[in-house]
């Protein structure tokens, strides 16, 4: 009898800026630039957790994902599915007001080109996938470092 699958669910914020930049945070305990964030908890929905994330690591209500972008597999040192969502383009304003919680050390924005260098490895890899799904009406799967 086969077994179950039992898999983490994780989603990220694709957010820009006015210029096309992307947002961008570092854990306060990891290096390298990743999307903001987090777990999908028991009984939630992945939308409202990245609704969810992006208030607790931005400080920003926002009134929630736009749309699907990617949707990534992977099975590195743990094994979990992420969506990442779009979460819009920030105003100046809301910029100025993001306020971090200890978690996390800094944010940044970036042009795309500038952030897969200083991004974690997973997070560089999804970046152009989401990015250009963005730009079309199709989602981005990605599976075992290939993209589909």
């Amino acid at each position: 009898m086969k077994q179950q699958a039992s898999k983490d669910i994780v989603v990220a914020a694709l957010i820009t800026d006015s210029v096309g930049r992307v947002l961008l945070v570092e854990a306060a305990h990891k290096d390298g630039w990743i999307f903001p964030g987090g777990y999908v908890e028991k009984g939630e929905s992945p939308s409202d957790a990245c609704t969810r994330e992006v208030e607790a690591e931005l400080g920003l209500r926002i009134e929630g994902p736009q749309r699907l972008l990617s949707v990534d597999y992977c099975d590195s040192t743990e094994e979990y599915v992420m969506f990442i969502f779009d979460c819009g383009t920030f105003t100046d304003e809301q910029i100025k007001n993001i306020v971090l919680p200890p978690s996390l050390r800094r944010f940044t924005l970036l042009a795309p080109e500038e952030a897969q260098p200083h991004m974690r490895r997973h997070s560089a890899r999804r970046l152009i996938p989401t990015l250009t799904a963005r730009d079309k009406t199709g989602i981005a799967y990605m599976e075992h470092e290939e993209v589909f």
